[in-house]
């Protein structure tokens, strides 16, 4: 009896430590799968257990998750981020113009002033020439004053001989335009453009992406796929980083604005689109005026 007793004991001892461990795992599993993916996704390196945050009651534009279409299309972990969430600016963020730039409540933040002019802004630490490139971004006037500026978020050439003016467009506009566009820009005289109706008040918040392959270019707003450019003309083969433009209008007093980054990231070509990036080709123009390098 006494041997039966122990024996009893002992099963309902094993018994209790399997449900523990279980337990255990199951807590151990995080909520969501990786950065562009989802549990169940094979990846390798670090993975990715961010939070998404609740957006705000003040937020207008895109506010909705995902936000980028990295997630939608899962592209997995990013080769590159900036995040701007905790710190300062990192040293690897430059601008045209001094006192320009800094990192204010999470966000990547470009400000100009009435006679600053034009403000260029981009980072020394990444460049390529496939991949895909992502921000979320918003303009932010601070006054009803003044000649309003253009905002662009672009890739543009590196090196020392580049030639400037061959850039990918991911989005360019004044806020209260109707549309956003967008460009990519080849030698000798080819110009390919997109554009598509957002709402573009100051303060609106919208993602922009584009992936550069060797066969094709595809462009991205608001997680969807709006164009896919596969005609050769299109692809330069040169070597990009990103730059985010704010751009004025010579002999004019500007608007005091800010432009704002949430997050800029880049992803190899590595993992493959997990939904089709068919979409209408993009409208190719002959320029008639070449672009000056």
């Amino acid at each position: 009896m006494m041997a039966a007793r122990e024996r009893t004991s002992a099963l309902l001892g094993g018994l209790l430590l399997a449900a523990a461990a279980l337990a255990g795992a199951a807590l151990s599993v995080p909520a969501a799968g990786p950065s562009g993916g989802s549990p169940g996704d094979t990846v390798t390196g670090t993975i990715d257990t961010r939070v998404e945050p609740a957006f705000a009651a003040s937020c207008i534009g895109y506010c909705q998750h995902p936000t980028n279409a990295a997630k939608v299309f899962r592209w997995g972990l990013e080769d590159w981020r900036q995040e701007f969430e905790t710190g300062s600016l990192s040293d690897h963020w430059h601008t045209s113009v001094d006192d320009a730039i800094g990192q204010q409540q999470g966000m990547l933040t470009i400000k100009a002033a009435s006679d600053s002019g034009t403000v260029r802004v981009w980072p020394d630490d990444q460049s390529a020439t496939t991949g895909r490139w992502e921000s979320r971004v918003r303009a932010f006037e601070k006054t009803t004053d003044g000649t309003p500026y253009r905002f662009t978020w672009e890739l543009v050439p590196v090196g020392a001989d580049a030639c400037q003016a061959l850039t990918i467009v991911l989005a360019s506009y004044v806020p209260g335009d109707e549309v956003a566009t967008g460009s990519v820009t080849t030698l000798p005289d080819h110009q390919f453009t997109f554009s598509r109706k957002r709402d573009l008040r100051s303060r609106a918040w919208h993602t922009y992406a584009v992936e550069v392959t060797p066969t094709r270019i595809s462009w991205f707003v608001d997680t969807k796929v709006m164009r896919t450019e596969r005609r050769p003309e299109v692809l330069s083969g040169l070597e990009y980083r990103p730059q985010f433009v704010m751009e004025a209008v010579d002999g004019s007093e500007m608007r005091e604005s800010w432009m704002q980054m949430d997050w800029v990231r880049y992803y190899t070509l590595k993992r493959p689109n997990a939904k089709p990036v068919k979409a209408p080709p993009m409208d190719l123009t002959t320029l008639t005026t070449l672009p000056t390098c």
